[in-house]
């Protein structure tokens, strides 16, 4: 019976840190993300409106810009 556990246990490993490290490498990659949106935010609120103006955007539409350009992976 041990011997049986102890098979079962070594043929659902690789499944399972494989499962894993899929979840580890998403998780790096959302993390990556939301850094990449937090420094493109700054860099935004950081202009002073009439520099804003020059990129087509007012204030209120950097959330959306961030979202935007980070979903899509585009420069601003």
């Amino acid at each position: 019976m041990t011997l049986l556990a102890l098979s079962a246990l070594i043929n659902s490993t690789p499944r399972l840190l494989a499962r894993l490290l899929g979840y580890g490498s998403e998780l790096v990659c959302g993390i990556q993300e939301a850094r990449t949106m937090a420094l493109l935010y700054q860099s935004l609120a950081g202009l002073t409106d009439r520099e804003l103006a020059v990129r087509g955007l007012k204030r209120q539409d950097i959330p959306r810009t961030v979202l935007a350009a980070v979903g899509s992976d585009r420069r601003i």
